[in-house]
């Protein structure tokens, strides 16, 4: 009797503990998902700086190059 006592209440503990640690693994499942969430989102606005970068200086580069004097064109003598 105190046999099958002594493994009932262990079979009960590792059922309860079975059940936190589910719930624990939820937990940290949430958060790993909030993590992946937050640096994909994170890409995306590095990704969307970096393309204002770039049409940034590409703006630049053609104003400078329509602010560029232009050189006089010399006429080789003969």
């Amino acid at each position: 009797m105190r046999k099958c006592l002594s493994i009932s209440l262990l079979a009960l503990m590792l059922i309860t503990t079975a059940g936190c640690s589910h719930q624990h693994e939820q937990e940290w499942n949430a958060r790993l998902e909030s993590a992946e969430d937050n640096a994909a989102t994170a890409r995306l606005h590095a990704d969307e700086a970096y393309l204002k970068a770039e049409q940034a200086q590409q703006a630049a580069d053609e104003a400078n190059q329509r602010t560029r004097p232009t050189a006089p064109k010399v006429s080789p003598h003969r």
